[in-house]
């Protein structure tokens, strides 16, 4: 009876979705990277402290997805985003960008997503006491984008 039991427990660990805890210590399916990488947009603070972890392992593609990741999130969790950016900044990721890349990364193309990035992102950094290096960033870009339009 208990292996009855247990052959259908084992199903809902196979399909268990990854932990900002257990993220680093497992190999992810493609489905569980792009699971990760969501939580890592939404902004939430546990998944963004996984970050470094993962940067550690990460290729050129996947630190790419964790860039854009952190750019989502930085509108919407700009003090999680920018601890996580100040980390990556101090240590020693082969294929990851810091606040040079990460604070930019949404305005370097004119259009009007970069407009509603722009501004989301310039109010939530202007309440963020550490954001004076990705504001100046994100607006020295911002403004150099412009002047290539005119």
């Amino acid at each position: 009876m208990k292996w009855i039991a247990i052959l259908f427990m084992l199903p809902g660990f196979a399909l268990a979705k990854p932990t900002p805890d257990t993220v680093v210590k497992h190999r992810l399916t493609p489905s569980d990277w792009q699971y990760v990488i969501q939580k890592i947009a939404a902004g939430d603070r546990s998944w963004l402290d996984a970050v470094p972890g993962l940067a550690l392992k990460a290729d050129r593609k996947q630190a790419d997805q964790l860039e854009e990741a952190l750019a989502t999130a930085l509108p919407v969790n700009p003090e999680g985003v920018l601890a996580t950016l100040h980390r990556l900044d101090a240590g020693s990721y082969p294929e990851m960008s810091g606040t040079n890349i990460v604070c930019v990364r949404k305005v370097v193309q004119p259009g009007r997503e970069a407009a509603d990035y722009y501004i989301a992102a310039r109010r939530a950094l202007l309440s963020e006491p550490s954001g004076a290096e990705c504001l100046w960033n994100l607006e020295a870009v911002w403004e150099e984008v412009n002047q290539q339009e005119k």
